[in-house]
């Protein structure tokens, strides 16, 4: 007969014993896995108008909700928003917001950072060797065999006119948009054309169709054309916000801001598309002059985590699947329509 201690001793090892095949075997197990995807955040700079009224009214919010949702490892958050110009400066002046991704307003914002600013910006695509793909797997990669790329398109917008008070559709008995011998249309507010790429457009607009005298916006040197609500606004969201509040009767927008579920504008309010040069002639439309409104971005040069590198691999490519009909429409697709955008 065993003694009581030497049960307990056999006891023990026998515990010990299978505690280490267990152990062995979890190992093994584990090491036939891919690892886990990093737990990683990137930080993002967004133009006024893709970045909008959070959370109910915002592009961006949308597209990064559906990107964290199909990889809860990863957070994105916005750490600066507004005119293009601004962010573009925030950027070149320290990157103070650690700025990882710039989705401008325009594509010339970010060709510009690239052409004048090389040293700010990085390849999107590469990450020391490594990269974070579809099937959950890590994979060291020759950089070389696949060329850096630093910038892309993300949306192309539309200006809209509008007004919290007067009727400016091209429906009977409407205005049919901007008339600038209206005394009630008197003044219109636009977005800094020296910030906002939305500002550039309307500039082009007030000047190209309705033959208004530049400068438009007031500067410390010289005054703004008194049609133009001064000073002019520091960007688009602005602009929208100072026609919702009665600060002017009317002012050109983003059709972003007053679009809901593919159709505009807002409940109460009157609204006209302004579709550019490239706009096709729909009924209640008018196409004017100004460039399409192509939004691009570029990947800044910020310290990353091989993660944080994947994760911004990844996001890129999220904003840039364009798969529609026949096939059901992907999570960007969704949002440009939600929002009034066409794919670039």
């Amino acid at each position: 007969m065993l003694s009581s201690h030497a049960k307990q001793v056999m006891l023990g090892a026998a515990a010990a014993a299978i505690f280490m095949v267990t152990s062995l075997a979890a190992d093994a197990w584990n090491s036939n896995q891919p690892p886990s995807p990093k737990t990683a955040n990137i930080n993002l700079a967004v133009a006024s108008n893709f970045y909008g009224v959070p959370p109910a009214n915002s592009a961006i919010t949308d597209i990064i909700t559906a990107f964290e949702a199909e990889n809860p490892n990863w957070t994105v958050t916005v750490t600066d928003n507004g005119a293009t110009a601004t962010l573009a400066a925030n950027i070149i002046n320290g990157n103070k917001a650690k700025v990882d991704l710039f989705l401008a307003a325009d594509t010339a914002t970010p060709l510009m950072l690239y052409l004048e600013h090389f040293n700010l910006v990085a390849p999107y695509n590469s990450s020391n060797n490594s990269s974070y793909n579809s099937s959950n797997s890590w994979s060291n990669n020759n950089s070389s065999s696949t060329p850096p790329l630093y910038l892309f398109n993300y949306a192309t917008g539309v200006l809209a006119f509008l007004s919290n008070t007067l009727d400016v559709s091209c429906d009977l008995g409407g205005t049919c948009g901007y008339n600038p011998n209206d005394p009630n249309q008197q003044p219109v507010g636009i977005a800094d054309p020296s910030l906002a790429p939305y500002g550039v457009a309307s500039q082009t607009v007030l000047t190209g169709r309705y033959d208004l005298a530049s400068p438009l916006c007031s500067s410390t040197t010289t005054p703004g054309n008194p049609h133009v609500k001064q000073p002019c606004y520091a960007n688009i969201t602005a602009a929208l916000s100072a026609v919702l509040n009665g600060d002017v009767p009317v002012g050109f927008v983003a059709m972003s801001a007053i679009c809901s579920n593919g159709t505009y504008p807002m409940q109460g309010k009157s609204a006209l598309a302004y579709f550019s040069i490239e706009g096709g002639s729909t009924a209640g439309t008018i196409v004017n002059n100004y460039n399409p409104l192509t939004q691009g971005g570029v990947a800044i040069n910020e310290r990353r985590t091989s993660a944080q590198d994947a994760e911004l691999a990844a996001f890129v490519d999220f904003m840039t699947d364009f798969t529609t009909s026949p096939s059901p429409d992907s999570p960007m697709i969704a949002t440009l329509k939600k929002f009034c955008y066409n794919a670039p």
